[in-house]
């Protein structure tokens, strides 16, 4: 199971990475309706992944370690709500500006206002923040099955996420060394998340190990649900134009995700 999770690792980090680099290497040409068709589809995807799989697969977790109060539901309020805190309230003003900006205008503010490297980096910890988790939770997963649920939403947001990235860095002409640098870092926070998962979860046997897999697959599971609201449908919905179709496209990917469910 270690090998297949390896092998998973080196997907995402190949998505994170080809995703950014495209729009560097193209400089950011014929991005617009794509970028925000692809966020509308991998919020659904993210949708349904935490509701119809994540959050219950927790729930039955908890409920076999004899536990009757609805734990898992609480951690996923609270995965949920440290987000929040990672993105609205620890960010400097400076870097907040930053996150919240529209996905393709990342960064402009950087440019215009002549700020350091520091707070891109600050921006680019809070935008991984929930990379690491999902990455934690696709480690800790021990049903084969559930951990390739969770790797297909982690791939449709993590290309996503990276070419959208991508875009803003060239947008906003950030230096390329800088770019290349925050990319990597982009790039590499989901895998870490799975090796620690993974790593911790084979260490540890019997009950504190079904604890910690069910713990983080509900932190993901809140952590999933903020991204696909207050990140991304939140930015798109406000955007002219084009409603309908990613609108379609959520219900989309969460019906995907849902008939899946049919199967694993």
């Amino acid at each position: 199971m270690f090998e297949i999770k390896f092998l998973l690792l080196l997907a995402v980090l190949a998505a994170g990475a080809v995703g950014g680099a495209i729009p560097l290497w193209r400089g950011g040409a014929g991005q617009g309706r794509f970028l925000g068709l692809g966020n509308a589809m991998a919020a659904g995807v993210f949708l349904g992944t935490a509701w119809i799989h994540m959050l219950p697969d927790a729930a039955e977790a908890w409920g076999q370690l004899g536990w009757r109060y609805p734990m898992a539901y609480l951690l996923a309020a609270f995965g949920f709500i440290l987000m929040l805190l990672f993105e609205h309230v620890l960010l400097p003003d400076s870097a907040h500006e930053v996150v919240h900006a529209p996905s393709n205008e990342r960064f402009a503010h950087l440019r215009e206002h002549g700020r350091g490297a520091f707070t891109a980096y600050a921006v680019l910890v809070a935008l991984s923040v929930h990379s690491l988790l999902a990455g934690l939770a696709l480690g800790a997963q021990p049903d084969l099955a559930g951990a390739l649920v969770i790797f297909l939403a982690i791939m449709a947001h993590k290309s996503i996420g990276g070419f959208a990235l991508g875009v803003s860095l060239v947008r906003n002409r950030m230096p390329m060394r800088r770019a290349w640098s925050l990319l990597a870092l982009f790039a590499v926070a989901t895998p870490l998340g799975i090796l620690v998962g993974a790593g911790v979860g084979e260490t540890l046997e019997g009950r504190g190990r079904v604890v910690f897999e069910a713990a983080f697959l509900a932190l993901a599971a809140g952590s999933f649900a903020y991204v696909a609201t207050l990140d991304i449908l939140r930015d798109e919905f406000l955007e002219p134009g084009g409603r309908w179709s990613k609108w379609l496209l959520v219900l989309l990917g969460t019906g995907l995700m849902g008939a899946i469910a049919r199967w694993v």
